[in-house]
């Protein structure tokens, strides 16, 4: 056992940081950048900043399983760690690495550009308070009624990373002034927190139905919300940004469009919840972000950019038939 839980091979790392997920977070964190800059450029700060939200989602999802390692031993024992595929202390280790290095790529994100463009140390704060946020939900909140919110803020805070290196851009105006990114990043925050509280002991067996079926409820609701909050929150920009898609018609249909599979999903869970089920509607949910994302994007930039962060579904949905999502 010694020499197998050292270093780990490499599809235990894959299980371990939810491969297929990281999609979600290239999604969200380009859509993010897309929405304020209306374009690739700089494509230097656009690529840094796409490490830093890569290199903290993992870390926050190596230490998920570091902090749960007693739960995992009683209900999820195949997991790396508990199985022994990867060493604990090694895994600590590389989270932790991560979480620095997340930090010191969001700084740096801010830094590099060409010349004409100023630097801005927004992506380092919002580095700082994401990484905190992760060591909140992953530690002391996660068996908290406060984890749903924290994950969704968590969320919330990855769109803003992707925004903050644009946000001094000629082409982004005043954004946190104009308050459409905020209300964009809430929407995603609030659709996440609520498929996090559907995701509430879905892989607990000896939970009460009762329980399940209100974590579903109220968890639909929330993402629900999100959605419809995602859907209308450009309409709080100026009259003077230029959209792709009408904000008033267009948008809001196609958000609702992409959302309805999920709403479809957590209604039937909540008529019939089981684990396998849950964990189902839960799939569907993360991976969508992705086509939310790609909304955001055709939205702000356009199509071709638009189909570039729908095309992430491909490898998702690949990886997620093989790797777990929750």
């Amino acid at each position: 056992m010694a020499e197998s839980c050292q270093h780990g091979k490499p599809y235990p790392w894959a299980q371990l940081v939810r491969l297929p997920n990281v999609f979600t977070v290239v999604a969200d964190v380009s859509a993010g950048f897309l929405l304020v800059a209306r374009g690739a450029d700089p494509v230097a700060r656009w690529a840094v900043v796409l490490l830093a939200g890569i290199s903290l989602y993992w870390a926050g999802m190596i230490l998920n399983d570091v902090f749960d390692l007693e739960i995992d031993r009683k209900q999820r024992p195949t997991r790396p760690l508990v199985a022994g595929h990867i060493c604990p202390k090694f895994a600590k280790w590389v989270g932790a690495t991560l979480l620095v290095a997340g930090i010191l790529l969001a700084t740096l994100s801010g830094m590099v550009s060409p010349t004409d463009t100023a630097p801005t140390w927004l992506p380092a704060i919002l580095g700082i308070v994401l990484a905190g946020m992760i060591l909140a939900y992953d530690g002391p909140l996660k068996a908290t009624p406060l984890a749903p919110a924290a994950m969704g803020m968590c969320r919330m805070l990855s769109f803003l990373l992707g925004a903050s290196p644009a946000l001094i851009l000629p082409a982004a105006g005043d954004p946190f002034t104009d308050k459409y990114v905020v209300a964009i990043a809430l929407g995603f925050g609030l659709y996440v927190m609520g498929i996090t509280t559907m995701a509430r002991n879905e892989a607990a067996r000896d939970v009460a139905v009762s329980d399940w079926s209100h974590n579903l409820k109220v968890g639909l609701v929330v993402t629900m919300i999100g959605a419809g909050v995602l859907a209308f929150a450009p309409q709080t920009a100026p009259r003077a940004v230029t959209w792709y898609l009408s904000p008033w018609t267009h948008f809001p249909l196609l958000i609702g469009m992409i959302v309805y599979p999920v709403a479809l999903r957590g209604y039937r869970c909540i008529q019939k919840p089981n684990p396998q089920r849950i964990q189902m509607t839960i799939r569907s949910g993360i991976l969508t972000i992705i086509p939310l994302s790609a909304a955001v994007a055709l939205l702000a930039a356009g199509p071709y950019f638009g189909l570039a962060v729908f095309a992430l579904i491909v490898p998702a949905m690949l990886l997620g038939a093989k790797l777990p999502v929750t």
